[in-house]
């Protein structure tokens, strides 16, 4: 089975090939094919001062969707008549940019007369973690993107992700975009934000909200913006000295909350998905809390951590496999919740 996928849930515009072979019976058995990721392209609108404009973004996913394509099939080296399926993000995201991805999934899929795979991007993010990083198949989630941060485990008996915690205002990844606008890093944004902490040496006491197994993050921002940026502008910290400050802090927060997960779940991994996984210090902090609890700490690669259509390509084949019930519903979903998805897989 060969299925393409494509990811439209914000700024990155992306198309992948997924392949699973059908199983082989040898003397042993029935063997199961690993998930292989063919081609993986993508295209990241870039990050400004004005932030990410939904109408923009669009654009430029309506833009780039002809090139990436060609690029998809040439990389995994087949023809476009060998799709079986077409995958693609359902939500939860921007909704101007989740359109353009559905239209051209649809287009695809009654062009090439194959099904429509509606994939949740969370369920994804996690997905690709555990099939590819885990050591075991049952790991405590720690999901951190731009607009998300949560921490889960699947409820087998469910059939559902259980969240633990979350954010109850903006997700890490949106906290530190804006940190870096506000700061006017370069790039403006949590890419900036790394560059610009490596080099802090002051720590500066910033707000610290930990609610239960719950977290807020908007406080921390208001707070640099009309508490700390005034002590900027008079010398008293550099910028530098903020990033480092305000990264420690919410990345404490979010350690915090895990730790208390995991000692109440017993998880024997924890898995580390979504954009803001690349950073290295938060990478850092976790793996110290796992160690001291003696359990396995994994995290998805640089390449799929961030918004990118292998993630959406391979959980659609897990979702036809199973005949999952959520194929029957394809239209776009702005607030589709991790937790709303079935794992009948």
């Amino acid at each position: 089975m060969k299925i393409l996928g494509i990811e439209s849930t914000a700024h990155t515009f992306s198309i992948a090939i997924a392949e699973k072979k059908n199983r082989e019976k040898g003397k042993k058995g029935e063997k199961e094919e690993k998930i292989k990721i063919l081609s993986n392209v993508s295209d990241k609108y870039p990050s400004t001062l004005e932030g990410y404009i939904p109408r923009k973004l669009a654009d430029h996913h309506a833009e780039v969707f002809s090139k990436l394509l060609k690029e998809a099939i040439s990389k995994a080296n087949i023809s476009l008549s060998e799709i079986d399926a077409v995958a693609y993000s359902q939500g939860s995201g921007i909704g101007h940019c989740l359109h353009v991805g559905f239209v051209a999934a649809k287009a695809l899929s009654s062009m090439l007369d194959v099904p429509l795979v509606p994939v949740n991007h969370s369920v994804g993010h996690i997905e690709i973690g555990k099939e590819l990083y885990c050591k075991t198949n049952d790991p405590l989630v720690v999901y951190v993107s731009g607009g998300n941060t949560q921490i889960m485990t699947l409820d087998k008996t469910a059939k559902r992700y259980h969240v633990y915690g979350e954010t109850i205002d903006i997700g890490i990844g949106n906290f530190v975009d804006v940190l870096g606008r506000t700061l006017k890093l370069t790039p403006p944004d949590a890419v900036g934000v790394v560059r610009a902490a490596e080099k802090g040496k002051q720590f500066i006491d910033l707000p610290y909200t930990v609610r239960g197994m719950n977290l807020a993050f908007s406080g921390l921002q208001t707070y640099i913006e009309k508490k700390v940026l005034p002590e900027v502008a008079n010398g008293k910290y550099n910028v530098d000295d903020v990033a480092f400050s305000a990264q420690e802090t919410a990345f404490a927060m979010l350690c915090e909350t895990v730790e208390r997960a995991l000692c109440h779940t017993n998880k024997k991994e924890v898995l580390l998905c979504g954009g803001n996984a690349r950073n290295q210090r938060l990478q850092e902090m976790l793996k110290s809390m796992a160690d001291e609890h003696k359990v396995n700490f994994a995290v998805t690669s640089f390449e799929h951590s961030g918004d990118q259509a292998a993630m959406i390509a391979l959980t659609g084949i897990k979702m036809l496999e199973a005949k999952c019930p959520d194929l029957k519903s394809t239209i776009p979903r702005q607030r589709f919740r991790t937790d709303a998805s079935c794992i009948c897989w």
